[in-house]
Protein backbone atom coordinates (compact mmCIF):
# COMPACT_ATOMS: atom_id res chain seq x y z
CA UNK A 1 0.00 0.00 0.00
CA UNK A 2 3.14 2.41 0.72
CA UNK A 3 5.00 3.33 -1.62
CA UNK A 4 7.37 5.72 0.81
CA UNK A 5 7.10 9.24 1.89
CA UNK A 6 5.79 11.89 -0.14
CA UNK A 7 6.34 15.00 1.86
CA UNK A 8 7.06 16.12 5.53
CA UNK A 9 6.02 19.47 6.71
CA UNK A 10 6.23 21.37 10.21
CA UNK A 11 2.48 22.96 11.02
CA UNK A 12 3.37 26.00 13.02
CA UNK A 13 1.25 29.35 13.88
CA UNK A 14 3.69 31.71 11.32
CA UNK A 15 4.81 30.71 8.47
CA UNK A 16 7.32 33.81 8.18
CA UNK A 17 8.60 33.09 11.88
CA UNK A 18 9.61 29.86 11.38
CA UNK A 19 11.19 30.89 7.51
CA UNK A 20 13.67 32.80 9.78
CA UNK A 21 15.08 29.94 11.39
CA UNK A 22 15.33 27.02 8.81
CA UNK A 23 16.27 29.81 6.40
CA UNK A 24 18.49 31.64 7.83
CA UNK A 25 19.80 29.55 10.98
CA UNK A 26 19.95 26.21 9.29
CA UNK A 27 20.80 27.79 6.06
CA UNK A 28 18.49 26.14 4.05
CA UNK A 29 16.80 27.15 0.18
CA UNK A 30 13.38 28.37 -0.01
CA UNK A 31 12.04 26.90 -2.87
CA UNK A 32 8.77 27.99 -2.66
CA UNK A 33 6.66 30.86 -0.55
CA UNK A 34 3.77 32.52 -2.69
CA UNK A 35 1.73 32.85 1.03
CA UNK A 36 1.52 32.93 4.66
CA UNK A 37 -0.22 29.59 4.22
CA UNK A 38 3.00 27.54 2.98
CA UNK A 39 6.50 27.80 2.43
CA UNK A 40 8.83 24.76 0.55
CA UNK A 41 12.25 24.68 1.64
CA UNK A 42 15.45 22.10 -0.07
CA UNK A 43 16.47 19.73 2.36
CA UNK A 44 18.80 17.14 1.08
CA UNK A 45 17.44 13.73 0.85
CA UNK A 46 13.85 14.91 1.50
CA UNK A 47 11.42 14.73 -1.76
CA UNK A 48 9.40 17.94 -0.19
CA UNK A 49 9.91 19.52 3.05
CA UNK A 50 7.46 22.25 3.95
CA UNK A 51 6.20 24.99 6.56
CA UNK A 52 2.20 24.51 6.49
CA UNK A 53 0.27 27.59 8.65
CA UNK A 54 -2.01 25.94 11.24
CA UNK A 55 -5.10 27.79 9.89
CA UNK A 56 -4.77 26.89 6.34
CA UNK A 57 -3.99 23.11 7.71
CA UNK A 58 -7.53 23.18 9.59
CA UNK A 59 -9.08 24.64 6.44
CA UNK A 60 -7.75 21.75 3.68
CA UNK A 61 -8.39 18.96 6.73
CA UNK A 62 -11.84 20.44 8.16
CA UNK A 63 -13.00 23.17 5.73
CA UNK A 64 -12.52 25.76 7.38
CA UNK A 65 -9.40 27.74 9.52
CA UNK A 66 -12.06 28.12 12.89
CA UNK A 67 -10.75 24.56 13.52
CA UNK A 68 -7.08 25.13 13.54
CA UNK A 69 -7.28 23.89 17.49
CA UNK A 70 -7.70 20.75 16.15
CA UNK A 71 -4.59 20.50 14.10
CA UNK A 72 -1.35 18.84 16.26
CA UNK A 73 1.50 21.51 15.88
CA UNK A 74 4.39 19.74 15.28
CA UNK A 75 5.60 17.60 11.94
CA UNK A 76 2.36 16.02 9.66
CA UNK A 77 4.18 13.11 7.51
CA UNK A 78 2.57 12.35 3.80
CA UNK A 79 2.88 8.79 2.25
CA UNK A 80 2.71 8.20 -1.83
CA UNK A 81 0.18 5.04 -2.13
CA UNK A 82 -0.52 3.36 -5.28
CA UNK A 83 -4.35 4.15 -4.87
CA UNK A 84 -5.76 6.51 -2.56
CA UNK A 85 -9.44 5.43 -2.55
CA UNK A 86 -8.20 1.84 -1.90
CA UNK A 87 -5.84 3.13 0.88
CA UNK A 88 -8.83 4.76 2.35
CA UNK A 89 -10.93 2.13 2.65
CA UNK A 90 -8.38 -0.64 3.71
CA UNK A 91 -7.63 2.11 6.64
CA UNK A 92 -11.42 2.89 7.47
CA UNK A 93 -11.28 -1.01 7.70
CA UNK A 94 -9.11 -1.08 10.24
CA UNK A 95 -11.25 0.76 12.09
CA UNK A 96 -9.47 4.00 11.72
CA UNK A 97 -11.49 7.54 11.28
CA UNK A 98 -10.75 9.55 7.98
CA UNK A 99 -10.42 13.05 8.92
CA UNK A 100 -10.20 14.68 5.26
CA UNK A 101 -11.76 12.39 2.37
CA UNK A 102 -10.13 11.53 -0.72
CA UNK A 103 -10.20 14.17 -2.76
CA UNK A 104 -8.34 15.74 -6.00
CA UNK A 105 -6.04 19.07 -5.14
CA UNK A 106 -6.04 21.87 -6.92
CA UNK A 107 -2.76 21.13 -8.39
CA UNK A 108 -4.27 17.67 -9.17
CA UNK A 109 -2.57 15.51 -6.32
CA UNK A 110 -5.32 13.09 -5.12
CA UNK A 111 -5.47 12.76 -0.79
CA UNK A 112 -6.34 12.22 2.11
CA UNK A 113 -6.14 12.37 5.88
CA UNK A 114 -6.52 11.44 9.03
CA UNK A 115 -5.03 11.81 12.57
CA UNK A 116 -3.10 9.07 13.86
CA UNK A 117 -3.58 7.49 16.97
CA UNK A 118 -1.03 9.34 18.59
CA UNK A 119 -2.11 12.43 17.31
CA UNK A 120 -0.40 13.51 14.18
CA UNK A 121 -1.89 14.44 11.16
CA UNK A 122 -0.97 11.99 8.23
CA UNK A 123 -1.50 12.39 4.58
CA UNK A 124 -1.96 9.95 1.76
CA UNK A 125 -1.71 11.19 -1.35
CA UNK A 126 -1.35 9.72 -4.98
CA UNK A 127 1.44 11.57 -7.16
CA UNK A 128 2.28 9.62 -10.50
CA UNK A 129 4.29 12.73 -11.39
CA UNK A 130 6.76 12.58 -8.25
CA UNK A 131 6.87 8.52 -7.84
CA UNK A 132 11.04 8.61 -8.67
CA UNK A 133 13.91 10.08 -6.63
CA UNK A 134 15.01 12.38 -9.72
CA UNK A 135 16.85 14.83 -6.46
CA UNK A 136 21.14 14.69 -6.56
CA UNK A 137 21.61 13.79 -2.79
CA UNK A 138 25.07 15.73 -1.86
CA UNK A 139 26.31 16.31 1.80
CA UNK A 140 29.34 17.49 2.83
CA UNK A 141 30.89 17.18 6.56
CA UNK A 142 29.89 19.21 9.02
CA UNK A 143 27.01 20.56 7.92
CA UNK A 144 24.21 20.78 10.17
Amino acid sequence: MLRHIAGLAEIVEDVNEALVFYRDVLGLTVEKHDSDDYAMLSVPGVLHFGLWNRGHAAESVFGSREYAERIPLGFTLEFEVDDVKHAALHIEGAGQTITQVPREEPWGQQTFRMVSPSGSLLGFAETPWARRITQQIETTENEV
